[in-house]
């Protein structure tokens, strides 16, 4: 009776302990796992991968659209025919061309007194006059307008075409159609719309095609959306010489009009002046005069560095230094690569800015016992600082064809036509870049799977996106300003979603870490776990083997 009892008590052990295991083993498997999948996964929004893999192929078509008003007796049907020849022998496949689209009109002079008057009129004259004459001139980001005069030029004859400072040329009396289009054709290749340099940014940020760099593509800052510009003036020995300058007055004369023609760009200036800094040069003695070499001059930058504070912006840092050199070093100039003085005695690096010289004025002396006041003169200084500004923001040199003269910016220091150029050529570089980030960002999720994607990251891919279609459209309908504003808000928007701390913070999290996190936390508790579970399982199978033994034995009883 003893034993039986002390059996039945071991039996409900066994059977308690199996059913704490099973209990514990079905809650770990069915509670425990689930609430650590749930609780630990990466949340990943959807992004659209494939219009993202289709930005691959994408092609970028703008239109251009060309006016051309005869004022005598052409016949617009041939100039058409002829001028349509060109555009079509210079079409190629290539990721971005240009569709043109071409009016030619006849002007009928009916008032003699008119034609007098355009046959008197100087270049400049003729430019400004056409520009007032709203019948004439359609909208200026719509057509590139050449007018066609019945004379010959009234200042030079031998001149082809003036290009002004808008939207149009001007041609002269030239009854050969084929010529006429010749030179119709020479300032839109060459100064309105080449086509080849449009297509450099755009390749040598999308790295779809080879293209060798450029001076001009060396020479800018690349794809940015806005610039730090820094005015520093270095006086070297302010015990002698005590420089001063009205820079403030001199951006809002000077910078702040050229400024207004580049809207996309969000432009910030500061100015400094330094005391007792100098460029550690070693000038060389020339006659009465000290002389820099032209292999001298990239040593300048170095010194001064540090000392400009372009590493607290967030943009790019355009740098434009003035320095004042001591008495004793004065005058200092420059010389090019050929031997000779700059005019300018400035210099200009690539995607740095650039250095002047300002020599103190003749009557300067060093008898004073107190350091000598003299007043920078800002005019020349901006304008040499204006002029390499606008190659440090990418503006193409123009090459002129034979017989073409173009009119010189006014104080804005750029004409329309650049305008436009630039920001066509901003836009293609904008495009390029938002394309290339948005298709690395896709590669990058795809690759690593534990990488987080927030909801706001999916609207950021979203916006880039859109704007990237509106870009496009915008330079199939011939807006320029609207192409370029949108192309900035995919560079920014793809940037954004690109550089997310959410995305950064996974970037570096390999699979080995994760297993030396999980292994020292989930092993110690498993093996207990799967232990016992092994053991209830077993336990319960020898039950029900002896259950059907003992069934077994009173049935043959």
């Amino acid at each position: 009776m003893a034993n039986v009892e002390s059996d039945g008590r071991a039996l409900s052990e066994k059977r308690t302990q199996a059913f704490v295991s099973l209990s514990v083993a079905v809650i770990f498997i069915c509670i425990g796992l689930p609430l650590w999948w749930n609780t630990t996964k990466v949340y990943r929004a959807s992004l659209p991968y494939d219009e993202i893999e289709q930005l691959n192929q994408l092609k970028v078509r703008y239109v251009v659209n060309l006016k051309v008003v005869l004022f005598g007796q052409q016949d617009p049907v041939a100039l058409k025919e002829e001028i349509e020849k060109k555009l079509n022998t210079e079409k190629g496949d290539t990721l971005i061309s240009a569709e043109y689209r071409l009016t030619v009109a006849r002007k009928e002079m009916t008032d003699s007194s008119m034609l007098t008057e355009l046959k008197t009129r100087s270049m400049q004259d003729l430019d400004d006059y056409f520009q007032l004459q709203n019948s004439l001139v359609n909208a200026e980001s719509q057509h590139y307008s050449f007018f066609v005069l019945p004379h010959e030029p009234p200042e030079l004859n031998t001149i082809k075409g003036y290009v002004g400072k808008h939207f149009h040329s001007i041609l002269f009396n030239d009854k050969d159609s084929a010529k006429l289009a010749s030179v119709i054709m020479d300032i839109v290749g060459n100064i309105f719309v080449n086509e080849q340099e449009a297509n450099r940014p755009f390749n040598l940020a999308s790295k779809r095609q080879f293209v060798k760099d450029s001076v001009e593509s060396m020479r800018a800052q690349k794809s940015t959306t806005g610039l730090q510009v820094s005015f520093t003036l270095l006086n070297s020995d302010p015990d002698s010489v005590l420089a001063e300058w009205d820079i403030e007055a001199a951006v809002q004369k000077y910078l702040d009009p050229f400024l207004l023609n580049f809207p996309h760009l969000d432009i910030t200036v500061d100015s400094q002046v330094l005391h007792y800094s100098s460029l550690q040069i070693n000038p060389k003695k020339d006659g009465k005069i000290f002389s820099l070499h032209y292999d001298d001059l990239p040593h300048m930058i170095n010194p001064i560095e540090g000392k400009l504070g372009s590493h607290i912006s967030l943009y790019p840092s355009l740098n434009f230094v003035v320095y004042v050199p001591s008495m004793k070093h004065s005058p200092i100039y420059m010389k090019n690569k050929d031997g000779e003085l700059s005019s300018s005695n400035a210099f200009l690096s690539p995607q740095w800015g650039g250095i002047m010289i300002y020599n103190l004025p003749p009557t300067t002396t060093t008898n004073n016992t107190k350091p000598q006041k003299i007043t920078v003169e800002m005019k020349p200084i901006m304008n040499v600082f204006l002029s390499q500004l606008k190659l440090l923001l990418g503006m193409m040199s123009v090459n002129l064809p034979n017989g073409i003269e173009v009119r010189i910016a006014d104080d804005a220091g750029v004409t329309k036509w650049e305008q436009e150029s630039l920001m066509r050529l901003k836009t293609m570089e904008y495009l390029a870049t938002s394309t290339i980030t948005l298709t690395s960002l896709a590669q990058l999720l795809g690759k690593i799977s534990n990488m987080v994607i927030n909801d706001h990251i999916q609207q950021q891919v979203e916006q880039a996106l859109g704007a990237i279609r509106q870009s496009t459209t915008a330079l199939q309908d011939g807006n320029v300003t609207a192409a370029v504003f949108a192309a900035k808000s995919a560079l920014r928007s793809s940037e954004e979603a690109f550089f997310d701390p959410s995305i950064l913070e996974l970037l570096y999290f390999p699979d080995d870490q994760k297993y030396a996190i999980y292994i020292p936390l989930f092993l110690p508790i498993s093996l207990p776990v799967l232990l016992s579970l092994r053991q209830a399982v077993r336990w319960y199978r020898g039950h029900d083997k002896d259950g059907e033994k003992d069934k077994d034995k009173d049935k043959q009883d």
